[in-house]
């Protein structure tokens, strides 16, 4: 033979092959349609089953295989031939199987029967589409067979009819529980020959009864225990329907093995085994147990009693493999019946189910297999119904949206996100509800749908707070996932959860344009005490300043509205502060920029900073040191002068704010001609808030300082000061008139000038009708509002000025006036501060009239008055001559008719002891002091110190002394002293009053400052002796 008939005998020989194997194919595809039709469940999908399996029969018996072969090659068409083959054959035992065997054991396992041959006809279809017969050159006709065949299996569909699932369900059940109910027994078998299409009688159950025994001897043998015990249950359940009488010799079998898993429990734990091991005598038990059995000191076998000759314990593989595949086998029994009650419409049998399948769903490959089902949108649906058990529906999603990435978007889309927000809503907010947010949030294309979910952010960041830190730390965990959208972070801070937003902001490097959004939005949130907490972030705090050195203009105006707004928080401005680049960028906009109104918010930021910061940290920080600079402070001075009159304000009170704090900025402002006299031009503008703001800025650089006022120089001078007095005298309104009152006060005390230029003004008369009407408006009864307040205050201030005993021409004026007894009346009504000066006032007074009045006429006088004064109070009754001009003269028990001048002084003619022996209980500072102080006026002329003291005694002085001495201040209680001591030297005091000055003293001796004082008025009152060691 030649070598190329040895080929073409080889080729033949190939050919033949697949020829048989051809003919195999096609043979299995008649046996296996042929074997389809008549099965009793499902019929509709395995008649379609059955009819494209004909019609691949008959595609088969018209093809040639030569030209498969030659289109495909020999190997493809064999390997393909082959897999469709087996496919064939999986498909015909599957069938044949049911059909077979028990029809309880198929309804059983029909979800598992259908799912297996649904997966086949896929397999099928795949199989002869890779045969790619529309590329060959066969007939049209065929070519449109094949295609129908292909597409027709794809379609097809295996699924369970409603009642079907139920009829499995109820058999599941039934095992599961053990139920012997023989009524529910009968009913449950009257169903399934309904399903099958037979009647119920003996002959069934018999053969049903054989069938299944059958089967169970072979899984014994085969060792498939599981299946065995699940064959056992469906032979107690056939016997419980009573149809057929159970043989003897069953009966003790079935006693024992009533619950067969019973061989999986261990007897010494009465638990199921998960680590079975065997002793010697071939019993098992849990490992633990029998190890703490044997740690006991036992040593023999718990079930049989057997003397154990060794401990050695032995895995028992083969029952644990038993174990879990009973376990595996169990868990898809509950499965395949939990499926069709979560689908139902029954509540009952749906709750049942749910509870179920959320233990299942905690292993993976069931939360798979429950998302395939199709169970998504019916947990989402249970959802809404209170009946049903919510919180089982909730662990299913969580479970599902855990392990199942790919059916996470199902999830969302179905509804469940606002689901679960309004559970939260509702106060429903158990652990696994915000667990679910956790998982679908690690899905980047779900986080803006999450997010946007009404009330889904606000209701999260209440939960931050909630009392279960489970529910609490999962709550962040969303928050967090969501964070890496801008617009959420905003949504978290409106809800008052900053963290994520300081964050965001950080993390925003080179994207001015997010920060600037950002900023913006945080300009209208309110911000709380924790908000602060977390906005006062060291490195946001730096990132929010340098948006001030953007290009943008909306960049700048977003950070500095929101740098406004922050700088209210005493927490936040020494944040500012502590940024070097806080002030210096601020001042360039200031300098450099063209924007006016950025300038003023500039100013404006400035002026906060500096209000908020206290006097001992003004020098600690770099920017407040730089503004104060002279070039700044020149600066400032300059916007003043040359900016719209709208926009000076601000930079009027950033001056304010600086002279405040810093005395450099203060002598910087004084000592600058042009800015003073501009200040005093301000005086006379038509804008009403330039005006105050100017006069402000002029009383804040003079109070404190020596010199006073810093004044313009002359003629300009008289001009300003007259302008002064004419707002005094002339202004409706109570503010300006009060800082006017203010500056005047300060006004350099030893010009005469000045002194001249307010005698003939009303200055005065201004400063009168002030004390009067408050005295009258509010003379001991309500409280006077602020600014009533402070124009009374700074009244008196400007009048301390006409009551100098260096200007008696002054003095003279108030004189005139009869000022005296709205003065006394402010002692009783007026607040701490106007109850100080006016004691001043009239120590000043009253030192003046004891200057003026002559000893020796005052001794005169008194006596040849008071003798007469004694006689007529001893004899009342009696008509004196001349009695009511000598009352008229004799008008004060201490100065005598030197006081009877109608413009003289006196604080007993005024009637002011009183008044300044109750403000001595006043113990806000300087108050007693300056009460004490006019006190003393009475007792400096010698001649009449026993008539003063009197004085003082007779309106319980001593009484009011006292509690200085016990409650004041160190100047007031040395003052105190020195009036107390001038007191026991011309006076006498009861012995009660006696003995507690005595106690008080005594405790001051105590005092390093009062000691020596304290031990001479303690000696004059022979308390110490005179070597004490106090002195």
């Amino acid at each position: 033979m030649s070598s190329m008939d040895f080929r073409f005998g080889i080729e033949d020989v190939g050919v033949a092959i697949l020829q048989e194997l051809w003919n195999r194919v096609a043979l299995q595809t008649m046996e296996l349609a042929k074997e389809t039709r008549d099965v009793v469940l499902e019929k509709d999908s395995f008649r379609e089953f059955s009819r494209s399996i004909s019609e691949l029969n008959t595609l088969l018996q018209a093809l040639n295989v030569r030209k498969i072969e030659a289109a495909m090659g020999s190997e493809f068409t064999k390997a393909a031939l082959e897999k469709l083959n087996g496919q064939l054959r999986k498909a015909h035992k599957i069938i044949k199987d049911c059909k077979s065997g028990s029809r309880l054991w198929f309804l059983l396992h029909s979800h598992s029967v259908l799912s297996q041959m649904q997966a086949l006809v896929k397999e099928i279809a795949a199989t002869i589409s890779s045969f790619q017969l529309i590329n060959l050159d066969i007939a049209v006709n065929l070519k449109s067979m094949n295609d129908q065949i292909i597409n027709n299996l794809n379609l097809m569909e295996f699924r369970m009819v409603a009642a079907t699932e139920t009829i499995a369900s109820e058999i599941q059940n039934s095992i599961t529980q053990g139920s012997r109910n023989r009524e529910n027994a009968v009913k449950l078998l009257e169903k399934i020959a309904e399903a099958v299409g037979v009647n119920v009688n003996a002959s069934l159950v018999q053969n049903e009864l054989a069938l299944l025994k059958q089967e169970k001897e072979e899984m014994e043998v085969q060792k498939k225990q599981a299946e065995a015990l699940q064959l056992s249950q469906l032979i107690q359940l056939l016997y419980s329907a009573e149809i057929v009488s159970r043989p003897q010799n069953e009966e003790t079998y079935t006693y024992h093995n009533q619950y067969p898993i019973g061989s999986f429990i261990c007897p010494l734990c009465n638990e199921m085994m998960v680590d079975p091991v065997a002793v010697f005598c071939g019993h098992s038990f849990e490992r633990k147990a029998i190890q703490l059995y044997f740690n006991s000191g036992k040593k023999n076998c718990p079930s049989c009693r057997e003397e154990l000759q060794s401990l050695e314990l032995t895995p028992n593989v083969n029952l644990r493999s038993s174990i879990e595949e009973w376990k595996k086998r169990d868990m898809d029994w509950k499965f395949q019946a939990a499926v069709p009650g979560i689908n139902s419409n029954d509540h009952l049998r749906k709750n049942k189910a749910l509870e179920d399948m959320q233990v299942l769903v905690e292993i993976p490959q069931y939360a798979v297999k429950a998302a395939e089902e199709g169970l998504i949108p019916k947990f989402v649906e249970s959802l809404k119904d209170t009946r049903l058990n919510n919180r089982a529906t909730v662990k299913c999603l969580y479970c599902l949206a855990k392990y199942c990435d790919d059916q996470k978007q199902e999830i969302v889309q179905a509804g469940a996100v606002r689901r679960i927000v309004k559970r939260i809503y509702n106060g429903e907010t158990e652990p696994n509800t915000i667990a679910i947010l956790i998982e679908l949030s690690k899905t980047e294309t779900l986080i803006e749908k999450i997010g946007n979910t009404k009330d889904c952010i606000p209701l999260l960041v209440s939960l931050l707070s909630n009392p279960n830190p489970d529910i609490s730390c999962k709550a962040q965990k969303v928050l967090q996932n969501l964070s890496s959208n801008t617009h959420f972070v905003v949504k978290m801070a409106e809800a008052g959860h900053f963290q994520s937003f300081v964050a965001r902001f950080n993390q925003a490097a080179g994207h001015q344009e997010t920060r600037a959004l950002m900023a913006a939005a945080l300009v209208n949130m309110q911000l709380k005490e924790n908000s602060i907490s977390d906005l006062k972030d060291k490195q946001f705090v730096h990132n929010l300043v340098h948006l001030l050195s953007s290009n943008s203009p909306a960049c700048k105006s977003a950070c500095i509205k929101c740098v406004k707004k922050l700088v209210q928080y005493p927490k936040m401005v020494k944040r500012f502060l502590s940024d070097p680049a806080t002030i210096p960028l601020l001042l360039n906009l200031i300098s450099f920029g063209s924007d006016p109104l950025r300038k003023q918010e500039a100013a404006e930021i400035l002026a906060l900073l500096i209000e908020a910061c206290e006097h001992s940290q003004f020098q600690t920080y770099q920017g407040l040191q730089e503004l104060q600079s002279e070039h700044n402070v020149s600066l400032f001075l300059q916007v003043v002068a040359n900016s719209d009159p709208k926009f000076r304000i601000q930079f009027l009170h950033l001056l304010i704010e600086l002279s405040n704090k810093s005395k450099t900025a203060q002598n910087l402002i004084r000592s600058n001609t042009d800015a003073v006299n501009h200040l005093f031009s301000c005086l006379d503008s038509d804008q009403p808030s330039v005006r105050i703001w100017a006069m402000k800025l002029i009383q804040c650089v003079s109070e404190g300082h020596p010199d006073g006022v810093p004044l313009p120089p002359s003629p300009v001078k008289q001009t300003a000061i007259n302008t002064l007095a004419s707002i005094l005298t002339c202004s409706p309104e109570f503010e300006e008139r009060s800082i006017v009152a203010g500056i005047i006060s300060q006004l350099p005390k030893d010009d005469i000038d000045i002194d001249e230029i307010l005698r003939k003004s009303e200055t005065l008369k201004a400063i009168h009708e002030v004390i009067c009407s408050s005295h009258e408006e509010f003379g001991g009864i309500g409280a006077p509002t602020n600014q009533d307040k402070s124009l009374l205050e700074n009244a008196l201030a400007a009048l301390l000025r006409f009551t100098e005993p260096s200007k008696p021409e002054l003095q003279r004026q108030v004189g005139e006036l009869e000022l005296y007894p709205s003065l006394v009346g402010v002692l009783s009504s007026g607040s701490s501060l106007a109850k100080q000066r006016t004691a001043i006032a009239l120590a000043q007074l009253s030192r003046s009239a004891n200057l003026s009045v002559s000893d020796a006429s005052i001794r005169e006088k008194q006596a040849k008055s008071i003798p007469l004064l004694h006689m007529m109070k001893l004899f009342p009754g009696m008509s004196w001559c001349c009695s009511a001009s000598v009352e008229n003269e004799i008008s004060c028990p201490v100065h005598g008719v030197a006081c009877s001048q109608r413009h003289t002084f006196c604080l007993v003619k005024a009637d002011a002891v009183k008044p300044l022996l109750r403000t001595l209980s006043d113990t806000n500072s300087g108050v007693a002091e300056a009460a004490l102080m006019a006190l003393e006026t009475l007792l400096e002329d010698h001649s009449t110190l026993s008539h003063a003291t009197a004085a003082i005694v007779d309106s319980q002085g001593v009484v009011a002394i006292l509690q200085v001495l016990e409650k004041g201040s160190i100047s007031a209680k040395t003052k105190a002293l020195d009036l107390f001591h001038k007191i026991l030297n011309h006076s006498q005091i009861s012995e009660p009053l006696f003995q507690r000055s005595e106690g008080i003293l005594i405790q001051l001796l105590h005092e390093d400052e009062l000691r020596k004082k304290v031990a001479l008025v303690l000696k004059q009152m022979n308390v110490l002796p005179e070597q004490s060691s106090y002195f």
